[in-house]
């Protein structure tokens, strides 16, 4: 009798859900308070490749013939990264390392009654109060992310990809190297058009009336710390995964902090708007933020900080 032949461990791990998310009523939209300005940031490849789709599915010469293939994102024609993309990136981390609601789900997952999405007549937990929901307009946005300096493409083959058959908690995918394939057309694979590693988009996150514990879990979930050993000096503590095919140890991105804008509230507000804003020492703002962890789930942090930051050698062949 042969035995079946055991399968590579996932390229996934859990956050688990416990106790209730810490629900208050959201900022007013009417007035400035706390922080407003915007952070501009290096989003830098460091996976083999990333993909974004478009939606769109075009055909392309692969090994010497006409196939489907699906597109990169494109703005007038140029490589982007959308916003919107980054943001369900940012917001799904956040959501873990604050014990938020569930935003998104399928209709198969199942979510403890304290975890499902806010309702948008009453208090909001962490993640919704900062990005938003249903009725209540978010407080941080990031804009496109255009290319560096000059991108290319390449068009890979990858194994088609399922939806999940079950949940534990919020899953996450883990960092590695892609397998590469050859670029036969064969069932059950497809081609995708994506950017190597080492490519690099600039965009910026705008924020307004922010407090300084949610720039914390933001400034953490962008993948940057304190440093152990210095805490007045920022590193990268876990590659952000963004973009589709996550599954095939796509989508790792690094963000690096390039400049920060901000505007004062009262009496300086006025000045600031018309001076442009003042730009503080990037480096010292962003680790008092972090300092603040009056918003954090120490557990969830200190576990998704040490799975994100493990990367595998190769993921695994089967289809998953």
């Amino acid at each position: 009798m042969m035995r079946p032949r055991p399968t590579a461990a996932k390229p996934f791990f859990w956050v688990q859900l416990k106790g209730s998310p810490e629900r208050r009523q959201p900022p007013r939209h009417d007035r400035f308070e706390g922080n407003t300005g915007r952070l501009e940031l290096l989003l830098q490849v460091v996976s083999d490749y990333l993909y974004v789709g478009s939606g769109q599915i075009e055909l392309r010469t692969v090994a010497g013939r006409q196939q489907p293939c699906y597109a990169f994102a494109r703005r007038d024609g140029q490589l982007v990264v959308p916003g919107t993309s980054v943001k369900g990136a940012v917001r799904a981390v956040v959501e873990a390392i604050s014990n938020s609601c569930v935003k998104q789900r399928t209709r198969s997952e199942q979510v403890p009654g304290q975890h499902r999405p806010c309702d948008e007549a009453g208090p909001l937990c962490p993640a919704c109060r900062l990005f938003g929901t249903t009725g209540y307009r978010g407080r941080v946005h990031f804009s496109d992310a255009v290319p560096a300096s000059q991108v290319g493409t390449e068009v890979i083959k990858i194994a088609d990809l399922w939806p999940p058959r079950g949940t534990r908690g919020r899953k996450f995918y883990s960092s590695g190297s892609f397998r590469r394939l050859d670029l036969t057309p064969a069932k059950n694979y497809r081609f995708i058009e994506a950017v190597p590693k080492g490519s690099a988009f600039t965009l910026a996150l705008h924020f307004e009336n922010v407090q300084s514990a949610e720039l914390g879990l933001l400034v953490r979930a962008l993948g940057l710390e304190c440093s152990p050993h210095e805490p007045s000096r920022l590193v990268h503590a876990f590659p952000t995964k963004l973009g589709g095919a996550k599954p095939r140890c796509l989508g790792a991105v690094r963000f690096t902090p390039r400049n920060l804008v901000l505007i004062g509230s009262g009496r300086g507000l006025l000045a600031d708007l018309m001076g442009g804003g003042r730009s503080p020492a990037i480096e010292e703002t962003l680790t008092s933020w972090l300092a603040d962890a009056s918003l954090l789930d120490g557990e969830a942090w200190n576990r998704f900080r040490r799975e994100a930051s493990q990367a595998r050698e190769l993921c695994p062949p089967e289809l998953y």
